[in-house]
């Protein structure tokens, strides 16, 4: 698996399932987003199978199946739509680093009207309840894998400036899965730094 690098692998579930014996051993890899498979012997290592199931998956809307778009699309320039645009920009904000207030931004807004003239802008405020809404769905998916996790979990405090210069502590988990760590924050307990900042100015002046 380490010298698996192509990007098509991203499609399917990690590892592979293993069937057969001896030089008839198979993989099969199931797709991350419909129920279908595609499975090819041990000793092969072209990926041109993966890459026909991921161009043609039922998950894919047509216009995504093979780069083709609808001729509606194809007048418009654009496989624009308002849900995948907020949803972005929800990417954007908590993954960037981005300011909301800049779906407010007329430069902006005049980059996606020249990309799609039928973009629908939203203001900040609305931008802001998008974020809450995906931190909700991910929240409930967070909790699900946590409760399927059989090895240690590993806790510990790590301490952020964010850009607006606000300190702030992240609560983290450390944890193996598929045999690879990885971390996740869980918290963001940035009123435990308004407390002890409270505590030593109050100290200081004593």
């Amino acid at each position: 698996m380490a010298n698996w690098k192509s990007e098509v692998y991203r499609h399917y579930k990690m590892p592979p399932a293993i069937s057969g014996e001896g030089v008839f051993i198979k993989y099969t890899y199931s797709c991350n987003r419909c129920p279908n498979s595609v499975t090819r012997a041990c000793h092969d290592n072209s990926t041109s199978n993966l890459a026909r199931h991921t161009r043609v998956c039922p998950s894919l809307r047509d216009s995504e199946k093979d780069g083709q778009l609808t001729i509606a699309q194809f007048a418009r320039g654009s496989t624009y739509s308002a849900g995948r645009l907020r949803l972005y920009q929800v990417e954007m904000f908590a993954l960037k680093n981005r300011p909301m207030a800049i779906v407010e931004d007329p430069p902006y807004r005049k980059i996606l009207t020249m990309l799609h003239a039928g973009v629908e802008t939203r203001s900040q405020r609305s931008a802001s309840r998008d974020l809450k809404r995906v931190f909700i769905i991910a929240k409930k998916n967070v909790k699900k894998m946590i409760k399927t996790l059989t090895g240690r979990v590993h806790i510990a405090l790590d301490g952020w400036t964010s850009p607006n210069v606000i300190t702030v502590l992240g609560l983290i988990m450390t944890y193996v899965q598929d045999g690879q760590i990885k971390s996740l924050t869980l918290d963001v307990l940035w009123w435990v730094c308004f407390f002890f900042m409270h505590l030593h100015t109050h100290a200081t002046f004593v």
